[in-house]
């Protein structure tokens, strides 16, 4: 069966979902297309732009939808709107008068992690799992519409940002396939969400990749695996110069230091550069220098008396 489906994205996973709609042979009647932040490295709007001309799909590429554009797109009668890499508001005139409304996936399992970057927040965090959720876009506020579904995602214990996110993607693919399946069933069922569990995230700058040494390095591991490329990557400061972090890992065994400053450098091997943390320590192995050069940690810091974060 078909379905007439507006597309609202951008990023990895909306071009995959994108792809995903043509192999479907569905009948999408427009694209409106996220146009990135300049620092971005990840560009897919030039990808989903191709493959929209390619099939002969009118798009924009845009941050934001406007009230006029809106309503020329209304006029192609879409049954309903898939917004998959969106991020700024949608205009209530489309998910109030789309037929089966506005249905965005979201990387984590609401209402939890409302917001911003829920996937890198989680890993922050140091939770062991995330998810995917499909919901209707609503006035109810951010991220807080009726759910069709959701489905767990396992984050490994040293698993990156971007080792988790092609299971982000395949599990959002296998949503939008089920919520079509219960669309041409006429077996779309919705749940209300739970307030009393939400959960927010605020947006994530350059800056807040700061690495404050007095963490523990549990938590210093967790915001370098957060933040791994293709995203800005953790950082620190050498000779009043930025240092970004690009892989690390936590000791097998962590030594106990009775004299303790945190952000020095206490070793320098084939294995990496050892830091000293508030508690505990992390092995930096490979960084990227000011100069925007990777290098592996043990062929660029030379000294034990050297203190990061300075």
């Amino acid at each position: 069966m078909k379905s007439r489906i507006l597309f609202i994205g951008g990023t990895p996973r909306g071009y995959e979902l994108l792809k995903l709609l043509f192999k479907l042979n569905q009948d999408v009647v427009f694209a409106y297309i996220m146009q990135e932040d300049s620092h971005e490295k990840v560009k897919a709007s030039s990808a989903i732009r191709k493959i929209c001309k390619e099939n002969r799909i009118p798009l924009r590429i845009c941050k934001k939808i406007n009230t006029e554009s809106a309503k020329r797109v209304l006029r192609l009668k879409p049954d309903v709107a898939f917004v998959c890499g969106w991020r700024t508001l949608i205009p209530p005139l489309l998910y109030k008068r789309i037929p089966f409304g506005c249905i965005a996936a979201h990387d984590s399992l609401l209402p939890k992690y409302r917001g911003f970057a829920p996937l890198n927040w989680a890993i922050i965090n140091g939770e062991k799992q995330t998810g995917v959720t499909l919901f209707k876009i609503s006035d109810a506020g951010v991220d807080a519409g009726e759910i069709f579904k959701q489905k767990c995602v396992e984050i490994g214990s040293g698993e990156t940002a971007s080792e988790v996110y092609p299971k982000i993607i395949d599990t959002t693919l296998e949503l939008y396939k089920e919520f079509l399946s219960a669309l041409w069933k006429n077996a779309l069922r919705w749940q209300a969400q739970d307030e009393s569990h939400a959960s927010y995230t605020c947006k994530r700058t350059p800056e807040d990749g700061r690495i404050d040494w007095n963490k523990p390095a549990t938590d210093i591991f967790n915001l370098i695996r957060a933040l791994s490329p293709p995203y800005p990557c953790a950082w620190t400061s050498h000779n009043g110069k930025k240092i970004r972090i690009i892989k690390a890992s936590l000791p097998k065994k962590q030594l106990m230091y009775a004299g303790n400053i945190p952000g020095r450098i206490v070793s320098i091997s084939e294995e990496g550069v050892i830091v000293l943390c508030g508690k505990g320590q992390i092995i930096l192995q490979n960084i990227m220098t000011p100069s925007n050069k990777c290098v592996e940690a043990n062929n660029f810091f030379s000294s034990v008396t050297t203190t990061l974060g300075k």
